[in-house]
């Protein structure tokens, strides 16, 4: 059992370093986007599917309650949070097309497979303007394929399905204090 466990958190530790190498220059830039549209005032809307969602909601109340410092809240809003139990397709890119404007900022966290209701959700964001951070998952090429060439696709495929959720879950704790730190200034 022991050396299961011990497996398990050196599997964690690899992914870990390995996302770091993978992903640094892409969540620096996705930081500087998310600080430039927050000083200009724009919105950042935020949606996950299955496994994902939890993590949609989170990164969401790390923006508007602050991560590691006490701050002021920024604009942002997790589109699963505003939908009413119809949860068909549509029911982000509706919500994209009422609520969202050119220049805010769509976060698609997915589990993979190309879901269709993302799929939709980016659609609707590059149809009214909107940048787009994609975290994709295995078997997303169709939604890498939507999103337009100035947004940004962090892959995670090969991190394996079941470490998406950390994944995702270390992605949003470093942009969270990225944008931060490039707001607020150094801890």
């Amino acid at each position: 059992m022991d050396q299961l466990v011990f497996q398990h958190l050196q599997n964690h530790i690899e992914n870990t370093m390995s996302m770091g190498e993978d992903c640094a220059n892409n969540l620096s830039d996705a930081a500087e986007i998310f600080t430039q549209a927050l000083l200009s005032g724009q919105t950042i809307y935020s949606c996950g599917h299955g496994v994902t969602s939890p993590l949609s909601q989170l990164f969401v109340h790390y923006l508007t309650s602050g991560y590691q410092i006490e701050r002021p809240g920024f604009p942002a809003l997790d589109l699963d949070s505003l939908v009413n139990g119809n949860k068909d397709d549509d029911a982000f890119a509706k919500l994209v097309h009422i609520h969202a404007k050119a220049g805010d900022i769509l976060v698609v966290f997915s589990s993979g497979n190309n879901c269709t209701l993302l799929k939709n959700t980016i659609d609707a964001a590059v149809e009214k303007g909107l940048k787009l951070l994609l975290i994709s998952a295995t078997d997303d090429l169709i939604l890498s394929q939507a999103i337009g060439p100035m947004d940004i696709d962090i892959n995670c495929a090969d991190y394996g399905k079941d470490s998406v959720p950390a994944i995702n879950l270390l992605i949003i704790q470093c942009l969270c204090t990225l944008i931060d730190n490039k707001i607020f200034g150094e801890n």
